[in-house]
């Protein structure tokens, strides 16, 4: 499905405009903009469908010659760490399950949303690209060592946590480029520099994309509280991850912002987890070393 965009508001965002009104415009008044590939949307239809079988699945995403050949590389990646190497589809979806499966899906759709004529393809984006991968895998690897059973879905949080800025970016280019500039030369935080511009931020924005994706709505409100330190409980385990992840990324400098001083050990939200500096030592060296042999997968 083609990707379309309706034309940019007149009033600046912020100004006399309800900002509420404007953030709804955003992503619901464009059609196709940021929508769900037709594929991808059919297969995450089907993974959820207990009756469905292998081959179902198998047949769908073969439509997309484009999404299966990203599929197999990705299921031959260090991240699922086959015993064997994946050659055909069928078999990547009996290895790696629904699950996986799904999460590759919208992988590659979101990708996708990076390569689009009108993003203006370059620097931004690859920054905002490899920090959503970054954020992704190490969620992936926390989640996958304390909580094993919300695995995929932490990789998902991480991958799309910060879709809204993406969004922005395609839909008001010219001002989310001043963001940009303001969070870049004066080292200030996306989301409030957002509030204060915008009068909404891209957690939001994120949030109704992945609702209008329709994937669960705990990545909803995980991806709308991403910010929100009073959202963090022990009831949140996913957002807790990748509260964790995020602030990995931006200590480690990948995307904008690079803060080595940042101590995520006696943050907020692993004073809930109570996660050992030595965990966060390993998942550091992991991420680096994943990054390093695995980010041309999926650029």
């Amino acid at each position: 499905m083609s990707t379309t965009l309706a034309n940019p508001p007149e009033t600046p965002v912020g100004e006399s405009e309800d900002s509420k009104t404007q953030l709804q415009k955003i992503i619901m008044s464009t059609r196709d903009l940021p929508a769900m590939p037709q594929v991808a949307s059919k297969v995450l239809e089907l993974s959820s469908d207990p009756n469905t079988s292998a081959a179902q699945l198998q047949q769908v995403i073969s439509d997309d010659q484009a999404m299966t050949a990203r599929i197999l590389k990705i299921a031959n990646s260090a991240m699922y760490s086959c015993s064997r190497k994946i050659k055909t589809l069928t078999e990547a979806i009996v290895m790696l399950g629904f699950n996986s499966i799904r999460s590759l899906v919208v992988t590659s759709a979101a990708r996708n949303l990076y390569n689009t004529r009108k993003s203006r393809s370059g620097l931004k984006e690859r920054l905002l690209w490899e920090h959503s991968i970054g954020v992704g895998f190490a969620c992936r690897l926390l989640a996958q060592k304390h909580a094993p059973a919300l695995t995929e879905e932490a990789f998902l949080a991480g991958l799309m946590h910060d879709i809204g800025k993406l969004v922005l970016n395609i839909r008001i280019p010219e001002q989310f480029d001043e963001i940009v500039q303001v969070v870049y030369n004066e080292n200030l935080s996306f989301h409030v520099t957002e509030q204060e511009h915008f009068g909404f931020t891209h957690s939001e924005v994120g949030a109704l994309l992945v609702n209008k994706w329709k994937l669960s709505p705990i990545l909803e409100d995980v991806i709308r509280n991403h910010h929100n330190q009073e959202a963090m409980s022990p009831d949140m385990p996913l957002l807790l991850y990748l509260d964790l992840a995020n602030q990995l990324c931006h200590k480690m400098g990948i995307g904008f912002s690079d803060e080595p001083d940042l101590n995520v050990f006696e943050s907020p939200a692993n004073q809930i987890l109570g996660l050992s500096e030595e965990t966060f030592s390993e998942t550091t060296a992991m991420l680096q070393e994943t990054l390093e042999t695995e980010m041309e997968i999926f650029v």
